[in-house]
């Protein structure tokens, strides 16, 4: 125990005197109750005291970070009145003491948490919405169509899933990856003889193909393109599978009885028939 003689001292001198060794015994037994407080939180370690700023450095044994916490936050600082209301009620855990707990509320602050005496529901976020929070894999797989959700006007249903193009289509949007020829001249198939265009990229100034008097024409894979008439039929016969043809004044001008059959390819232009011509549309093809 501390003994403190006064012999020889004036009586006021004696008084305050005594009062100055009051309070530094004060701060030392404040200094040593928090240091016992902070050491029994496992979850924390102290590195060292500051007797002078009345602070100690501690460091979070998770993270490593280190942080700083006055020996008045520990013994005695104010608790928010909802949080107390709300650790008063809930049992303590089994093997924790209150002053071991009280370190980490009174941490709380130097992590820019809630300062003490802040209602705990202004420091927490609102919970979102259900209809912002991320699909499930229920809802993510749901059957197309499904309602998902529904409210005062809005209802929220499944994508149907695009049903895939058909293969004819598909070769329509590149038909050849030849290199462009262009013509000032059309080519020009008479009398009974069999011209193939095949994989070909054409270019004319004006009218593109004629198939005249008997000619058996086939036009494959391929892309004719006209400043006139993309392929004229007279009395002939033509082909055209898996192209593109256009023509500024017309994509097909057939008469005299000609036969045009046309299979998987698309025509950007009008289509003219005359007279007994016929051109026969046998699928997959796509006009203008």
């Amino acid at each position: 125990m501390l003994k403190i003689r006064c012999t020889g001292l004036p009586a006021a001198a004696c008084v305050a005197f005594l009062t100055l060794a009051a309070c530094a015994r004060e701060g030392q037994d404040e200094m040593s109750w928090a240091r016992a407080a902070l050491e029994r939180n496992g979850d924390i370690e102290v590195i060292a005291a500051d007797q002078q700023s009345r602070t100690f450095t501690v460091r979070m044994k998770d993270t490593g970070e280190l942080r700083m916490v006055r020996a008045d936050q520990v013994v005695a600082a104010p608790s928010p009145p909802v949080a107390a209301t709300a650790a008063t009620a809930a049992p303590q855990p089994a093997g924790r003491s209150p002053a071991a707990t009280a370190p980490a509320a009174a941490a709380a602050p130097e992590d820019g948490s809630a300062a003490p005496g802040t209602p705990q529901s202004a420091a927490t976020s609102p919970t979102q919405p259900s209809s912002l929070l991320p699909q499930t894999a229920a809802v993510a797989e749901a059957a197309p169509g499904k309602v998902l959700e529904a409210g005062p006007g809005y209802t929220i249903k499944a994508a149907v899933a695009q049903a895939p193009a058909s293969s004819a289509r598909a070769r329509d949007s590149n038909v050849t990856i030849a290199a462009i020829e262009r013509r000032h001249e059309p080519i020009i198939c008479q009398g009974s003889r069999l011209l193939h265009i095949d994989n070909r990229n054409l270019v004319f100034d004006g009218d593109a193909v004629a198939a005249e008097d008997g000619c058996e024409l086939h036009i494959t894979n391929s892309h004719i393109s006209a400043g006139g008439v993309g392929v004229l039929a007279r009395a002939a016969n033509v082909h055209i599978d898996n192209s593109l043809i256009e023509g500024d004044q017309a994509s097909i001008d057939a008469s005299e009885g000609a036969q045009v059959y046309t299979v998987s390819s698309r025509f950007r232009g009008l289509s003219r028939r005359l007279d007994t011509a016929g051109v026969h549309d046998l699928g997959g093809n796509i006009w203008n």
